[in-house]
């Protein structure tokens, strides 16, 4: 499930544990600061060794990602001007990642969720709260 403004600028992506499809499946376009992809593998299926090399980016924005483990969080979605968009309810191994606007977590039961950023974080500078 994508989630856009009213310009079309794509906010968050959810993604539910029981919708994930058969195989690899990138989610964001390449053009995306963060990269997101859901994957479905039979067992045995092997994932090549890699290393990702040192790239130069020009990062703009902070993306950050919930995955919740257990419970139930209420998900508030905002355009860049603070403005309502959506409210989306996540359970137990749902997933979201915010791309753009603002955001805020409401715990609906008790909840054990893991945050992925990037960083070096600052939040001192990269955070407003409204």
């Amino acid at each position: 499930m994508k989630i856009y403004d009213k310009n079309n600028n794509l906010l968050a992506i959810i993604i539910r544990e029981k919708e994930i499809p058969e195989g690899r499946n990138f989610i964001t376009g390449d053009e995306e600061e963060m990269q997101l992809a859901s994957f479905n593998y039979k067992k045995e299926t092997i994932i090549d060794n890699h290393l990702h090399l040192e790239q130069k980016r020009d990062i703009k924005t902070t993306s950050e990602v919930i995955f919740l483990i257990s419970g139930e969080i209420k998900a508030v979605i905002f355009d860049d001007d603070h403005n309502l968009i959506e409210e989306v309810f996540l359970s137990s191994c749902d997933t979201i990642a915010f791309l753009r606007g603002g955001h805020g977590l409401v715990v609906k039961k008790g909840s054990k969720f893991i945050e992925s950023k990037q960083g070096p974080y600052i939040e001192a500078i990269d955070k407003i709260r409204f």
